[in-house]
């Protein structure tokens, strides 16, 4: 038997199955799968908006944070009641699973009160507990009512284990630039102690004293939404453990759970030891972290649970090639943070000659991704996703160093968003290559040589991944 027939023995490109709704195959689903994705969705989402309003350089109203938050509430619930078979009853639930996270929020409130209305802290703590579990719920059932009647034909079909991991890596995306903010505000340090904040628990800091001062605020903030990502990534965790059967993607979510409580000691170790080299571990294992859940999120996608993979000559070299792409990332993020926390020029240097080398090595996998297996929707996709992140990543250098202040310490509010817009988007950078190798080494199987072919061909039929 010849390696040729061996490969023909592989499903050819044309027979691939992109399921509509109709003919997708049904998955085994957990119940309350979609009630935790679009609870810790509202959440995320409700956070977001509250610290984007009440920046130093932005101040929002209170009136119109509050409105804010109350928005993405309602919008939380019409789209959890369009998406989820249980209707509006997902909005409920998931608003009032909202609620029960945002009690984290709670205290930093309550102790402003406490200061004026002492002798009534407790019951008014017990009616802002209640308050906030019942408003969200509220909330987001009115807009599950009105997103009920918009259902989606994909809402019996959908797998939450997946939509609960793209809200984690969302949420995570967001914090890496709220960190990015902290360190091109020279913040890191302005809440000097950890795990407490000024001597208070990191939940009771009043939000007074906060919003006092400008580098508490970037810092504290940082802190408090750390604290729902590794709430999130822990309930993600528990989720999969009871809906999946593979067991080595059981896994996956909980090392990612580890990865996050790293990450928290690092930064603050990195408080109390005031060390800078523990600033750049920190930011570099972040994007680290990130890129796991992003491979996370891949994983539990419908196309890697039904594409087959192919057969191919060139799928060595893209496998190498990918793997060899991923490491330069990694060194170039570590000079990146370098660049960040140090600033010195010979780093900067280098760390301009490596961008040149990857943009070489993403434009080669880029191309070959999107032009030899273009017929293989994830790597079409992904080939045009990662020449697109870097052709915007090299913008986005060009224009840091421009409005590079050295080690000014007041830094420009444009050149602060811009060297964070380089962060955020070199960690998409990284997250893409780590989807582009996974997918290349899920999709594409090196043509078996002659001498092993009878033993693979008896095998080739087989999904490459265990399902238990």
């Amino acid at each position: 038997m010849t390696a040729q027939s061996v490969a023909e023995k592989s499903p050819p490109a044309d027979t691939l199955q992109y399921h509509t709704p109709e003919t997708a195959p049904q998955f085994p689903h957990l119940r309350g799968g979609d009630v935790l994705a679009c609870g810790f969705g509202i959440s995320a989402a409700v956070w977001v908006s509250a610290y984007l309003c009440r920046l130093p350089f932005v101040q929002a109203p209170g009136q119109v944070t509050v409105a804010l938050m109350i928005a993405m509430v309602l919008l939380g619930g019409f789209i959890a009641a369009r998406f989820s078979a249980k209707g509006w009853w997902c909005a409920l639930y998931a608003g009032a699973v909202s609620g029960i996270v945002d009690l984290l929020l709670i205290g930093a409130i309550l102790h402003d009160y406490a200061k004026e209305h002492h002798d009534a802290a407790v019951p008014t703590a017990l009616s802002w507990t209640l308050g906030s579990i019942l408003l969200n719920a509220v909330a987001a059932a009115i807009g599950g009512l009105l997103g009920q009647l918009f259902p989606s034909p994909r809402r019996n079909n959908i797998l939450w284990s997946h939509i609960f991991s793209l809200i984690l890596v969302l949420l995570t995306l967001t914090l890496i630039g709220v960190g990015g903010l902290v360190t091109a505000f020279h913040a890191g340090l302005a809440v000097p102690d950890w795990p407490r904040s000024y001597g208070y628990n990191m939940f009771l800091f009043p939000l007074s004293l906060m919003q006092q001062n400008s580098g508490a605020f970037y810092e504290h903030s940082h802190r408090l939404l750390a604290s729902l990502v590794g709430f999130t990534s822990l309930a993600l965790a528990i989720h999969t453990s009871l809906a999946e059967r593979r067991s080595w993607v059981k896994i996956l979510p909980w090392a990612i759970g580890i990865g996050v409580a790293i990450q928290a000691v690092l930064g603050g170790t990195r408080v109390t030891e005031t060390s800078t080299t523990l600033a750049i571990i920190h930011g570099v294992f972040a994007q680290l972290v990130f890129g796991a859940m992003a491979v996370m999120a891949a994983v539990t996608s419908r196309n890697f649970h039904t594409l087959h993979p192919r057969t191919t000559p060139a799928a060595s070299s893209d496998r190498s090639l990918t793997l060899l792409l991923l490491f330069a990332m990694i060194i170039q993020l570590t000079l990146g943070a370098t660049v960040r926390h140090e600033n010195q020029g010979s780093v900067v240097l280098i760390h301009i000659t490596m961008a040149v080398f990857v943009s070489v090595l993403v434009l080669a996998c880029g191309f070959r991704a999107w032009g030899l297996h273009g017929n293989l929707r994830p790597l079409r996709r992904l080939g045009l996703a990662i020449m697109a992140v870097v052709f915007l990543q090299l913008i986005l250098g060009v224009a840091a160093l421009v409005l590079w202040k050295g080690n000014a310490k007041d830094a420009p509010i444009e050149s602060a968003l811009v060297t964070t817009l380089h962060q955020m988007n070199g960690a998409l950078l990284l997250a893409t290559t780590a989807l582009l190798t996974t997918w290349t080494w899920r999709l594409l199987l090196p043509t078996p040589s002659s001498s092993s072919s009878l033993s693979s061909s008896s095998s080739s039929s087989l999904p490459p991944f265990p399902t238990a």
